[in-house]
C-alpha cells in the first residue's frame, strides 16, 4: 500500500517519536537538560582579603523546567593549570527562559595563587563527577 501523502506521514511519526521516544532513565533526562543551559564567564576579580568574585551569564531553552544547574568551577595557575575547583549549584527558578541572565559567584579564599578561571556544565560527566551534580539526585 502507498501512502498517499508521504510528507505528513513522517511529519506524524517524528511528533509521535518526539513525545514519546524520549529517554525513561530519569537521571538521562536530567542530563540532557543539563547540556541545553549554558554558562558563560563574564569577568572575575580576587578581592583584597582572596575572595573570589565571578560574573558569569546563564541562559537556557525557553521550555526547560531544570530548577537546579551544578557547574564546575576550575582555578587556574599563570599557565593555564588547574589548581583547584569548587563545584557550585545555581538556583535557576529565577532565571528568565529563553535568555540571558546575568549572575554573581563568590568563592573563599584559597592558599593557592589563582591566575584564571573557568566555569564547565560538565554536560557529560564522568562516573567521579556524578556525585557532585546535584540535580542528579533523584
Amino acid at each position: 500500500m502507498k501512502a498517499r501523502h508521504p510528507a505528513l506521514a513522517a511529519s506524524l511519526l517524528l511528533a509521535v517519536c518526539l513525545t514519546g521516544c524520549g529517554p525513561t532513565d530519569p537521571r538521562q533526562r536530567v542530563l540532557e537538560e543539563r547540556a541545553r543551559w549554558n554558562v558563560t564567564l563574564l569577568s572575575w576579580a580576587q578581592g583584597t582579603d582572596g575572595t573570589l568574585t565571578l560574573n558569569a551569564r546563564v541562559s537556557g531553552p525557553v521550555n526547560s523546567d531544570l530548577q537546579r544547574l551544578t557547574v564546575r568551577v576550575l582555578l587556574q595557575d599563570a599557565a593555564g593549570n588547574p589548581v583547584d575547583q569548587e563545584w557550585r549549584t545555581l538556583d535557576l527558578s529565577g532565571i528568565e527562559r529563553g535568555g540571558p541572565e546575568d549572575i554573581m559567584l563568590r568563592l573563599p579564599a584559597r592558599e593557592v595563587g589563582v591566575e584564571g578561571i573557568g566555569i564547565d556544565t560538565v554536560p557529560a560527566p564522568d562516573p567521579d563527577e556524578v556525585p557532585h551534580i546535584v540535580e542528579l539526585d533523584l
